[in-house]
């Protein structure tokens, strides 16, 4: 009668049983991972639809005038305030930005709307995006009367916090004076993109921020929210109908 011996795995097999676990491990960890970046990106574009109706309600009721993007001398009617002693621009932690005290606010109740859940200094600071500027700056507000195509012109784009940032406002520039309308606006991380112009020397564009899979999520004046692709931004987006024609 033949005795039946039993065989174990060999430290071979189990190297590759083991490794085949982790990649598929891997594998599945990196679709949870974009499905729930998916969901957050939603959400983000949810955000942005509604802050739009709330600038559509804002336009109504004042004329077709904008708000400021950001204020030097404060109560200009600025979209989103900071808190003291902040008035132009944010130094954390010594100030936060303050939803509830912009002009906005009374169209959209809720603070959790002004921040995307993929930011990670969002409930931090309290903002997660940035006004054009060339829609209002102080009292030099624009009228939507100068906006040539509503459906092209950013009104707000995602500008997180990063912790080195020397300067970080509520107003975004795309458009500085000199720069190419068709160069396109980096994201955070990406090479600098400078340039030179006869008005303000070399000037470099202002990086937006990518955090939804490389891409970054837009609201354009006509209230619509679009995931736009990496580099898709370019200044000309930015621009009134007076800036054309300069």
């Amino acid at each position: 009668m033949k005795t039946l011996i039993r065989r174990g795995f060999t430290l071979v097999e189990l190297l590759v049983v083991v490794a085949i676990v982790a990649i598929l491990a891997g594998l599945i960890f990196a679709v949870f991972a974009r499905a729930r970046e998916s969901g957050r990106s939603t959400t983000c574009l949810n955000n942005l639809q509604q802050l739009g109706k709330a600038f559509l309600l804002y336009l109504q009721d004042y004329g077709g005038y904008f708000p400021s993007s950001h204020d030097v001398l404060a109560g200009k009617g600025i979209w989103v305030a900071l808190t003291p002693p902040c008035t132009f621009s944010l130094h954390y932690p010594d100030c936060t930005y303050a939803p509830e005290n912009g002009v906005i606010y009374p169209y959209v109740r809720d603070t959790m709307v002004y921040i995307c859940p993929s930011d990670p200094y969002g409930s931090k600071v309290r903002l997660s995006y940035a006004m054009n500027i060339s829609l209002g700056v102080d009292g030099d507000v624009g009228h939507e009367s100068q906006i040539t195509d509503p459906t092209t012109t950013v009104l707000l784009v995602e500008n997180h916090f990063v912790p080195d940032d020397v300067f970080h406002s509520p107003g975004y520039n795309g458009c500085p004076v000199g720069v190419p309308i068709d160069a396109t606006i980096p994201c955070h991380g990406d090479p600098k993109r400078c340039y030179s112009t006869p008005i303000l020397g070399s000037v470099c564009l202002s990086p937006v921020s990518c955090v939804h899979l490389g891409n970054t999520n837009v609201l354009f004046v006509d209230g619509r929210a679009k995931s736009m692709l990496r580099s898709a931004l370019t200044v000309r987006m930015f621009l009134l109908e007076r800036d054309h024609a300069n």
